[in-house]
């Protein structure tokens, strides 16, 4: 071999086969994550943030802390305790409604006001309840509210004293009512939870309205001689107690009667008188007024039909006749008094009434064959006993705010909006709830 032989390069080994591809899993680099290794429970225990650091080489024992302020998909606790709190708040509010959303639409019958209420006040248990009453309107002291939608007028039902009022909303284009039927349908409300019972308590007392109480005179007068600051009168009610300065009412049947003679059947005064005198009885003139001449007349009550025909004798009188300018009337003498309990006393076989005024109710004594005006007692009527048919106890109406007040025509049909949003409100409500209830269940978990 020569020398040029051995210098000639070597072949180049053969290139080696490529290696098969590799189906192991391979180790990720430094700052991958291992995707085949995630844990969605890691993920809900621990949060993104506390996975991606353990795969990213944090020692598997170091405790990593779990997400805080967080529930669910992005909602802090804050919110949801802030949604419930309002929803509670919501749902309590708005429960009288749904309640009353759930009534039948069948009204319950109450039946009369007079048998419901018990002594002038009406019984427990009929909140929020579909009702129809039966009963009296005051229509005297109705009294009418404005709101925004038109008027709501308030009536007091008598039968139930301060307790029972009916509301009865009219548009602002509905005509003014003064006729009320004597039956009330609607929402049966308690006074004490309705905006208007302030309203209507003030206007009672500015009115001044009363309710009177029948009793017999003997109670009234056991009770003028009695003591204390309140005493008790037997009445149609029971006893009843009365402060002495309530104002108890005494009517006076008198033996006299008073005579009206029409001015178109008697045009002249002393044409008139003489048709009184000629009927034999102790009398007064008291006036001539534009329909008639009047008169008082010592008439006993047995006699006055006939003393009625002698002043028509010579008359012509329509049937049926109510014009007042004709013919002529005979009627009782009836007046009543009143004062307070306290300033009533008894003197002998009278009963003793302040003069409250110059144009109060007069009795009359015969004095020859005239009547003349009782005379005054130092500020005192005197007034005899048995002259007195009966007394009323005047009680002012006083709201009861454990009374009732009957919305006429809110059926629970009406509230259907109302109940159906408390229900979506309840499930808000719930939904908050359990998410909080989760959240502090993986709190509790983490430790």
């Amino acid at each position: 071999m020569s020398e040029a032989d051995d210098e000639k390069p070597a072949p180049a080994p053969a290139p080696a086969a490529a290696p098969k591809a590799s189906k192991a899993p391979v180790a990720p680099r430094p700052g991958q994550l291992d995707e085949d290794a995630l844990d969605l429970d890691e993920i809900d225990a621990l949060g993104v943030d506390g996975v991606v650091a353990r795969m990213r080489g944090g020692a598997d024992d170091a405790p990593v802390d779990p997400p805080t302020g967080r529930i669910g998909k992005g909602r802090t606790p804050f919110l949801s305790v802030l949604v419930a709190g309002v929803g509670v708040y919501l749902l309590a509010s708005m429960f009288s409604d749904f309640r009353y959303w759930l009534r039948s639409n069948e009204p319950r019958d109450l039946g009369e006001a007079a048998l419901v209420a018990k002594n002038g006040k009406m019984p427990d248990g009929l909140h929020d309840e579909y009702v129809k009453i039966h009963g009296t309107p005051d229509v005297r002291h109705a009294a009418r509210m404005t709101t925004r939608a038109g008027y709501v007028g308030y009536l007091r039902i008598t039968e139930g004293g301060g307790s029972l009022f009916a509301a009865i909303p009219r548009g602002k284009d509905e005509k003014v009512r003064d006729e009320f039927e004597g039956t009330f349908e609607g929402r049966m409300l308690r006074l004490d939870r309705d905006a208007g019972a302030d309203w209507i308590e003030q206007y009672l007392r500015d009115e001044n309205i009363i309710r009177t109480i029948d009793a017999e005179p003997g109670a009234l007068w056991s009770a003028i001689g009695g003591g204390g600051e309140t005493r008790k009168i037997a009445s149609a009610e029971g006893a009843v107690p009365v402060g002495v300065g309530e104002r108890v009412r005494v009517v006076v049947h008198p033996p006299d009667a008073r005579v009206q003679l029409g001015i178109d059947s008697y045009p002249d005064a002393a044409d008139a008188q003489r048709k009184v005198a000629a009927l034999g009885y102790p009398y007064l003139a008291v006036g001539k007024g534009k329909a008639f001449h009047s008169f008082v007349a010592r008439i006993p009550e047995a006699e006055r039909e006939a003393a009625l025909a002698k002043l028509h004798t010579g008359i012509e009188v329509p049937a049926a006749n109510t014009d007042p300018k004709k013919g002529a009337v005979v009627l009782p003498g009836t007046v009543a008094f009143s004062a307070a309990l306290g300033d009533y006393a008894i003197n002998g076989d009278d009963v003793m009434v302040p003069r409250t005024g110059e144009t109060g109710p007069v009795l009359y004594d015969v004095v020859g064959t005239t009547l003349e005006p009782r005379a005054d007692a130092d500020g005192f009527i005197a007034i005899p006993r048995d002259w007195v048919s009966a007394v009323r106890i005047e009680q002012p109406i006083l709201l009861e705010r454990d009374g009732y007040l009957v919305v006429v025509g809110d059926t629970p049909s009406k509230h259907r909006i109302a109940g159906l949003s408390w229900l979506v409100v309840a499930v808000l409500v719930g939904l908050n709830l359990v998410s909080l209830g989760a959240y502090v269940r993986r709190r509790l978990a983490a430790r």
